[in-house]
């Protein structure tokens, strides 16, 4: 009886030395991972933004088979959220707070058995890369603080799913922009007009620096002048001599009236017409296969184009604004 006491005193003093030790633990924490995903940061802050995109990246699902999402229905942007059931860590929920686009992401998570969460994410350009922070922090009970301590503590708690999570978001967003497809939209009565333009010959290797810059400056001067916009950007070529590897073009933005232009700006007419029309939904690496795609189709449809004919790529995410565009 004495040692069975003299047991029972040792767990007492055990339990007590442990609580003690928990009550001196930190009440908050915040674990955070950064990883750089070879991806641009429009397309990593897209996928991230974008709840449905979870379930192909998110950690969990190695760690807990059993989660099931149910999607609200906003699944994007401030007020999206979505919930799951799980029968290992019962249900919870997740919903977007706030965002910068391309910039940051901040969002809560709240377990049903385990208290809530703030989740960070944070979204810094790179050379054709995105650094990725992604990190959750919160205020824990004395409880929370028992299973935390039980458990190896936050970092470890959470620190390797985060890491899981960024090295399973790098291979996805790869994947994703690699994704495109090319269709063949058959005949379009194009109905013309008029258009503000900047033009310009140079090499094919100098064209994208060129059109990134000139397109911008198009825009901002059909803003600055209040011009009524008539549609969407659009890259009109003149010349594509691919022997000598040169190409004439102009970056243009389609107006709503004829207008007074100054400048470097000016003001040309497109007549109306019928055209043959081919989409690309993909990167801009991927316009060189779309155009040959596009005679491809064009001659199948049994649709001449004309030797003086001047084709032109219209953007209809904007060429500046997304990095897997329409």
């Amino acid at each position: 009886m004495k040692t069975f006491l003299r047991i029972l005193g040792l767990v007492a003093i055990l339990i007590i030395v442990f609580a003690i030790y928990v009550a001196t633990r930190p009440s908050h924490y915040d674990v955070k991972r950064t990883k750089v995903v070879s991806a641009p940061p429009s397309v990593v802050f897209d996928i991230v933004n974008e709840f449905k995109t979870w379930e192909e990246w998110g950690p969990w699902k190695e760690v807990d088979p059993s989660i099931t999402p149910t999607y609200n229905e906003q699944t994007s942007g401030v007020g999206a959220g979505y919930s799951w059931t799980s029968d290992q860590d019962g249900p919870g929920r997740m919903e977007t707070l706030a965002l910068k686009t391309n910039e940051s992401i901040d969002q809560k998570i709240y377990f049903d058995r385990r208290g809530s969460a703030d989740v960070y994410w944070k979204f810094k350009p790179q050379e054709n890369a995105t650094e990725v922070t992604w990190g959750m922090k919160g205020e824990l009970s004395f409880m929370e603080k028992v299973f935390f301590t039980l458990m190896g503590g936050a970092e470890k708690l959470f620190g390797n799913m985060l890491s899981s999570g960024l090295d399973k978001l790098d291979v996805y967003a790869k994947n994703e922009l690699e994704k495109h497809t090319i269709e063949d939209k058959g005949l379009s009565d194009y109905g013309g007009g008029f258009y503000l333009h900047l033009t310009t010959e140079c090499s094919f290797d100098e064209m994208p620096a060129k059109m990134d810059k000139m397109l911008p400056e198009v825009l901002l001067y059909a803003i600055g002048k209040d011009f009524p916009r008539s549609g969407a950007p659009f890259v009109l070529y003149h010349k594509y001599d691919e022997v000598n590897k040169r190409v004439a073009f102009s970056t243009c933005i389609p107006v709503a009236e004829r207008v007074k232009v100054d400048g470097d700006i000016a003001l040309a007419y497109l007549e109306p017409g019928k055209y043959h029309k081919t989409s690309l939904t993909g990167a801009y690496k991927f316009l060189e296969e779309a155009w040959k795609k596009a005679f491809e189709f064009a001659e199948v449809d049994g649709f001449k184009v004309p030797e003086n004919a001047k084709p032109f790529e219209v953007y209809s995410k904007g060429h500046s604004t997304s990095d897997n565009p329409t």
